[in-house]
């Protein structure tokens, strides 16, 4: 009774795990936070929020288009990328380092590895007295029969 408790209160923990994600995913930016992310493509070198050369206007108004027009973040972001080339982004997106991708992997594992290792319950199989006999007889009865010529 004790192993069922435990496998239910894994089963919780993993549940309310997955619950939780969601609430880590980022929410919606403003406009001020979306060109904070941004380095002005002119000589400048400014952080397109703080700039007030003409360029940097010129993006603001794209930004502020953009975001009228249905475009989530990622997708301004992918639009300035695209025409203003990668330098345009203060902070590159960097590729998913392969070790994050083990961490559920790792949980995964620990979780079938504690169920194939966990010692079965005995009362599970009813009346296991019975089937014991009835294995010790049909195994007497296969060994009588391979002496036998």
């Amino acid at each position: 009774m004790k192993r069922m408790e435990q496998s239910k209160l894994m089963l919780r923990m993993v549940l309310l795990f997955i619950l939780l994600i969601p609430a880590i995913l980022p929410v919606h930016a403003t406009d001020e936070d979306i060109t904070s992310g941004l380095i002005c493509p002119c000589e400048c070198a400014m952080v397109i929020s703080t700039c007030d050369c003409p360029t940097a206007i010129q993006i603001k108004k794209e930004i502020i288009q953009m975001k009228n027009d249905g475009f989530s973040e990622k997708q301004v972001f992918s639009a300035l990328q695209a025409e203003y080339g990668r330098g345009i982004l203060a902070h590159p997106e960097k590729p998913v380092p392969l070790w994050i991708a083990g961490i559920p992997l790792t949980l995964i594992l620990m979780f079938i590895g504690y169920m194939m290792t966990r010692k079965p319950n005995p009362d599970i199989i009813p009346d296991k007295k019975r089937y014991e006999q009835r294995f010790e007889e049909e195994y007497r009865k296969f060994v009588s029969e391979m002496e036998e010529p």
